[in-house]
């Protein structure tokens, strides 16, 4: 009778011992999702592209530090990333992405899947777009797909635009945060003077320079002011050719002009 009772609390203890192997093995990781090693830089990223919209079937992962702000609604679901000098547009479509992603913040994104496009001279990630879009990328669209792809490392604070003159712009700096000083408001007729839609500046040297603001942007009816201002922003450019570059400022908000 004893040997039975020792038998029979052996196989309960060896039961349990299985049953708990097994649930443990079958819980879920806790835990945020590993982060890949960047596989190249922007830079890189940039000079590969050859003008022609693509998807990505590799292992292709990049970083950079967050530029741009969705806060004021000048940028729309889309995050500017910036690394030593080379720029990308990532067509997130969410809202409120200065939440989750502010300026500053450094970010990890893996291109596996994501399509390559250019927009305004601004190299963009995103989706393949539909069939018989006029646009070469597309929205993500979602959290959860954008999660997929971007992850979030330190935010370090705000960061620092490059300091340029309209003489020292390249079609080569599209997509980064520049800042320019000694402007002065040049507009294209009478009835101008808010920040709404597309804005001429020019410096003493004759040069010139747009701004662009969405007519949903918070400062966008906002007074522009007389004098001589600096700007900050994302440089793009609408048009090129060999001897002119019409260059345009996208400006995160209305603190992106000092006067």
């Amino acid at each position: 009778m004893i040997l039975r009772r020792f038998r029979f609390v052996l196989r309960a203890v060896w039961v349990l011992l299985v049953v708990g192997c097994y649930d443990n093995a079958g819980e879920p990781s806790v835990g945020p999702p590993s982060v890949p090693p960047a596989t190249t830089t922007l830079a890189e990223l940039r000079r590969l592209y050859a003008g022609s919209p693509f998807r990505v079937e590799g292992d292709v992962v990049v970083r950079g530090r967050v530029t741009s702000s969705d806060e004021a609604g000048n940028f729309y679901r889309t995050l500017m990333l910036e690394e030593e000098g080379a720029a990308v547009e990532l067509l997130a479509g969410i809202d409120g992405l200065h939440n989750i992603y502010p300026p500053g913040c450094e970010v990890t994104l893996s291109l596996r899947g994501l399509a390559l496009g250019e927009r305004y001279g601004v190299l963009q990630v995103g989706r393949l777009p539909e069939a018989g879009s006029s646009y070469e990328t597309d929205y993500i669209g979602s959290r959860a797909a954008l999660d997929n792809h971007l992850f979030r490392g330190e935010c370090s604070g705000p960061p620092a635009p490059a300091v340029l003159t309209l003489g020292e712009l390249t079609p080569s700096m599209a997509g980064r945060l520049v800042r320019i000083d000694g402007l002065r408001y040049l507009p294209d007729s009478l009835e101008e003077g808010t920040w709404s839609g597309y804005r001429r500046f020019v410096d003493d040297e004759g040069g010139s320079i747009r701004t662009y603001t969405r007519s949903y942007a918070s400062f966008a009816d906002e007074p522009i002011p007389t004098g001589e201002v600096l700007l900050v922003g994302i440089l793009q450019y609408t048009s090129r050719s060999d001897t002119t570059v019409n260059y345009l400022l996208k400006l995160r908000d209305a603190e992106d002009c000092w006067y």
